[in-house]
């Protein structure tokens, strides 16, 4: 079988090596969308935008390319695959960098790091490196890797030939937030490319059978009518709340609500659209969003009132809400409680004990009806950029050219395998959660100081505002004029560094 296999994988990438260098949009139809925070809805399609425009005749000559990664919960197969024959996101994997290798005539060397560790890495290696680094391509949680890159530690994408990361398959929200300054530097990309950026999408999930015991409208039609917002998520849960038996609350207890207060804080601050940090269309200057003080002191009094009702039980610590933590999920899947908040990564980690469940998914509540429903993910999604160490425009455009196909590929390849064969075929249970499924996608939204959150080292406005949000005092109007004093000083420095390197 395996033979079989492999002789179907050697007609398939000479057809999508092909493909990637004459113009054929391949299988896809739909646009990598996402936005900023202060933008919603799916792109509109543009002419040639799934193309992928490389020269057809790229020979690289066996030419190695190492890529180092950070290997974390959700992260750790992006690119590393054992072969056919071991599920179909690793068969996708293996199929997309064995098309890429063919096509381009490179071979890949894949560096497993820590992932607090490949910042410093790739710095020693640029200052060690006289234009020969040991690592060329580096994929890093995006939390960690836009210090260095506004730092000048990586080369600027956008004045790279083989690369154009305004088609489809990468994602134009997140290259909003990794360009900078009027010239339109773009040091990280992302996209398909990153299994990361669907696995560590948030969504609400519920349990029909509960909802239907409690007499409670199905969220399917709340959310098609535009009516699922914060208040609403409150009226539902509230005292919904009935003890095991023991007179102590713990998470055997039946809820309507369970959530955590560290992680699960984050999405609100997308899905509410406060943002804390903006960026000039024209310019990329960063500046701190004083405005902000009203509506998101009303976002915090509607997520305080309903994280601390008691219909909700709220894991506390990192220890229990953070990536790669299934304790929320797993207190969901016994059933009692009526909905969660959760990433698709914990439904991929948990489906066995979720499959005995009905249940269906919404996305993140907005705070008013008249807004559009903004899902986020998680900062730690990857970004793909290549080393400033890498010397000569040759060797600079031959990695452009790797990052592009993988891009390409990964659209065509990888996202099919897991957005369609895993997420909605397998862990869909029906078409109105498909269909949700697709809204929560097509409302991809980015806000600069949740998704680049470490700009600020010491100050990350995005890990101040978890204990505001699951607090009992909204100490909003403190906490803002606390920032208002030092928080524009500091993006101010950010953004005349930036113009240095325009001027150099």
């Amino acid at each position: 079988m395996k033979k079989i296999l492999c002789a179907l994988l050697a007609a398939l990438m000479l057809l999508s090596a092909t493909a990637c260098g004459t113009g054929d949009s391949g299988s896809g139809t739909e646009k990598a969308t996402g936005t900023q925070a202060e933008e919603t809805g799916s792109e509109t399609e543009t002419d040639n935008s799934l193309i992928c425009d490389l020269p057809k005749d790229l020979n690289y000559g066996g030419d190695e390319v190492t890529i180092i990664y950070a290997k974390a919960s959700g992260r750790e197969d992006e690119l590393v695959s054992e072969g056919l024959g071991n599920g179909t996101v690793s068969d996708a994997v293996y199929e997309r960098n064995q098309m890429v290798e063919t096509q381009l005539k490179i071979k890949f060397a894949l560096v497993a790091e820590d992932g607090l560790n490949v910042a410093s890495k790739v710095d020693t290696d640029i200052k060690s490196s006289s234009g020969k680094p040991e690592f060329d391509i580096v994929v890093n949680g995006t939390y960690m890797a836009v210090t260095p890159a506004i730092e000048g530690k990586y080369k600027n994408l956008s004045a790279l030939n083989n690369i154009d990361t305004g088609k489809s398959y990468w994602t134009q929200g997140y290259n909003n937030l990794t360009t900078f300054t009027a010239s339109n530097r773009q040091f990280l990309a992302s996209g398909p490319i990153a299994i990361s950026m669907f696995r560590l999408m948030f969504l609400t999930i519920y349990n029909r059978t509960v909802m239907d015991n409690n007499k409670k409208e199905d969220l399917y039609d709340v959310v098609m009518r535009g009516e699922w917002t914060l208040d609403y998520q409150y009226n539902l849960i509230k005292g919904m709340y009935v003890d095991s038996g023991d007179n102590k609350r713990t998470d055997d207890d039946t809820y309507g609500f369970i959530t955590g207060d560290i992680i699960s804080m984050d999405p609100y601050m997308v899905s509410t659209g406060v943002p804390l940090i903006t960026k000039d269309a024209e310019t990329r200057e960063l500046t701190f969003n004083a405005d902000a003080q009203k509506e998101l002191t009303e976002v915090v009094d509607a997520v305080q009132k309903l994280v601390h009702d008691e219909g909700t039980y709220l894991f506390k610590t990192a220890d229990k809400d953070d990536v790669g933590k299934n304790y929320i999920v797993e207190a969901f899947a016994k059933g009692k409680s009526m909905m969660a908040t959760l990433m698709f990564w914990n439904m991929e980690h948990n489906i066995d004990q979720l499959a005995t469940l009905t249940y269906g998914i919404a996305p993140i509540p907005k705070f008013s009806k008249t807004q559009e429903y903004r899902s986020y993910v998680q900062d730690q999604v990857s970004s793909f950029g290549i080393s400033a160490g890498v010397g000569g425009d040759d060797r600079s455009e031959e990695l452009a050219a790797v990052l592009e196909a993988m891009a390409y590929h990964s659209y065509n390849i990888v996202r099919p395998a897991y957005y369609t064969n895993t997420l909605s075929t397998r862990y869909m249970q029906d078409p109105q959660s498909e269909e949700i499924l697709n809204l929560i996608f097509k409302s991809l939204s980015f806000d600069f100081s949740q998704t680049c959150s470490n700009i600020l080292s010491g100050s990350c406005l995005r890990d101040m505002m978890r204990p505001i949000m699951s607090g009992n005092r909204n100490t909003v109007s403190s906490q803002m004029r606390s920032w208002g004093r030092s928080v524009p000083k500091r993006l101010q420095k950010i953004n005349e560094d930036l113009e240095k390197m325009d001027s150099n």
